[in-house]
């Protein structure tokens, strides 16, 4: 029986990934759940494992830094290496016929041989899309002496850089700011052994509890609202910011929160987080605080609607009862997409945050 192998689907925004290895070669033997082709998505690198036994019989696409769709096909598995396949052609030998069909100029086609140009990935600006000699040239430019380095964007730091944009693009922030003072939670903190995260954390899910529109995602002209509560942390791991989700904080005690916290921080720095681990976040925690930032404005990370970015908590001078006192304070800022969440709405998830922090035994 033939088995379709295809890009996979690893989330519920994702729309399409990039292939960054096979870990078996075509005619190989392959065991269900063995480990068999690597791929990269907005998230991180993921080990997609073979689905059955059989052979790998067909690759379709090598590693490459195009995006491929998701529900892609990209190779065949089989349960013997006599069984017919469906007529298909791989990557290169479509790349073959269509270098054989692309039309330029002998002077473009000399310049291309002589700098080592892939014409595939050249649009010409000629008739009928003809490579024209000043088509190679811009491509070439740059080649001498520079005064910097170019970087290309590639992998998952491409697809990063799309959403990014996307989000901008599409997502109306507005963003909102409060200082909340830490006193309190640095006792708890003291008696209790846990981290300022963890309590923010709890705080933030108590408040999404009460104002359920601030713990939803957007999908085209829908909200989704979610009644359980799984809250994404931003992370820097081995290969980067990562977003690992803690769910049903509604449900989890103040240590489980931090056990499920520590967890996950220990994947991400190993390299060990699963798909399941990066998916199905309603809502985002960024702090920048640990690193030495006062405060910060984050984007939002869609298609969630709101995200909560942490500052350093700092000693500064405060009014209160008539006198200047040192207690510690921590910025906050809260961007919310305007789409679903009014400003009245999101100032009030906010001051509900810093009404748990501050008086955190009530």
């Amino acid at each position: 029986m033939i088995k379709e192998i295809i890009m996979p689907k690893l989330g519920e925004t994702m729309e399409e990934g990039y292939l960054l290895n096979w870990l078996k070669k075509e005619g190989e033997k392959v065991t269900k759940g063995e480990p068999l082709f690597e791929v990269s998505s907005d998230k991180t690198n993921f080990e997609v494992e073979a689905e059955k036994d059989g052979y790998l019989r067909k690759i379709l696409v090598q590693p490459t830094e195009t995006p491929i769709p998701v529900t892609k096909v990209i190779g065949y598995l089989s349960d013997s290496v006599t069984e017919e396949l469906p007529e298909t052609k791989s990557e290169g030998e479509v790349k073959k016929e269509n270098k054989e069909r692309i039309s330029i100029s002998p002077l473009a086609k000399r310049l291309a041989k002589e700098k080592g140009i892939d014409l595939t990935k050249i649009k010409g600006t000629g008739a009928g899309g003809r490579i024209e000699k000043d088509d190679l040239l811009k491509i070439s430019l740059g080649n001498g002496d520079e005064e910097f380095e170019r970087k290309s964007l590639t992998g998952t730091r491409k697809i990063i850089a799309r959403r990014m944009s996307e989000s901008k693009k599409n997502i109306p922030h507005y963003y909102l700011q409060a200082e909340i003072e830490m006193e309190a939670i640095t006792k708890l903190k003291e008696e209790q052994k846990f981290s300022y995260t963890d309590f923010i954390l709890r705080a933030s899910a108590k408040a999404l509890s009460d104002f359920p529109l601030m713990n939803a995602i957007i999908i085209g002209e829908e909200a989704k609202i979610y009644k359980k509560i799984n809250i994404g942390l931003a992370i820097l791991g081995k290969k980067g910011l990562l977003v690992p989700v803690i769910r049903n904080l509604e449900k989890k005690s103040l240590a489980q929160i931090s056990q499920e916290r520590i967890s996950l921080k220990e994947k991400a720095e190993q390299d060990k987080l699963s798909p399941d681990d990066l998916r199905g976040g309603t809502f985002t925690i960024s702090n920048l605080g640990v690193l030495g930032v006062d405060n910060f404005a984050a984007i939002i990370n869609p298609p969630e609607v709101g995200i909560l970015a942490l500052g350093k908590i700092k000693e500064i001078p405060v009014v209160a009862e008539g006198k200047i006192q040192i207690k510690k304070v921590m910025r906050v800022t809260l961007s919310a997409d305007h789409r679903l969440i009014d400003g009245a709405y999101s100032a009030q998830f906010l001051n509900r945050i810093k009404e748990i922090l501050e008086n955190p035994k009530e």
